[in-house]
């Protein structure tokens, strides 16, 4: 793996929110539609939190300087 230098100076790490996350909330509320496959949203979820993890791994190994946000909470602000 070869690092190259890059010219930033802040990563930005936009992190979506899933289907199951988003369901998960519906259901809590009593609006979730009553057939999904939930299995396969958590299974989803479980590989999209598993490759967050490692992409936020790979960053602290390589002393990359980086900030994460939920994509819905992005804003005009945070790309300055």
């Amino acid at each position: 793996f070869i690092m190259l230098s890059l010219r930033f100076k802040r990563l930005l790490v936009v992190i979506k929110q899933t289907a199951y996350e988003e369901y998960s909330q519906l259901k809590l509320r009593g609006q979730a539609p009553k057939a999904l496959r939930w299995k396969r949203l958590e299974s989803r979820y479980e590989s999209h939190k598993t490759c967050v993890t490692n992409l936020l791994s790979i960053l602290r190994h390589h002393n990359v300087d980086f900030a994460c946000i939920n994509r819905v909470e992005l804003d005009r602000q945070h790309l300055s």
